[in-house]
């Protein structure tokens, strides 16, 4: 189970910053640890695929909304984080080079910088 876990965060994961085996083993371990649920994992893909089209629901947000999306996600392409930027009002889309599905301890700060701007903003208007 680790050994998939661990293969599976090398795939969806950042092509310009990989982690190594050493750290995806202890990221895999402590999720296991945590919350290790088969059945709630299945409940989670099923429900995405049962939702089906969302663009109708993402017009009724109100909140100020920041999209973070990676450039180089394999799971969600960047056309689904566009798409979802596109179809809430005022949305604004961030996407970062060399970034898959996860946030590499290497682009927190940018991250934190994104939000931290993007709440500070939110809060004047």
């Amino acid at each position: 189970m680790i050994e998939h876990s661990m293969r599976t965060l090398e795939l969806i994961g950042s092509p310009a910053y990989p982690i190594d085996d050493e750290t995806r083993r202890e990221m895999t371990a402590l999720g296991y640890d945590r919350c290790y649920f088969p059945s709630g994992f299945i409940r989670h893909v099923a429900a995405i695929i049962q939702d089906g089209d969302r663009r109708s629901r993402l017009a009724t947000i109100k909140a100020p909304t920041l999209v973070i999306h990676g450039r180089d996600d394999p799971l969600v392409p960047l056309a689904g984080g566009i798409d979802t930027a596109k179809y809430i009002p005022g949305a604004t889309l961030e996407v970062i080079d060399g970034m898959g599905h996860n946030f590499p301890t290497e682009l927190w700060p940018q991250i934190i910088g994104l939000i931290a701007n993007h709440a500070l903003q939110s809060s004047r208007a």
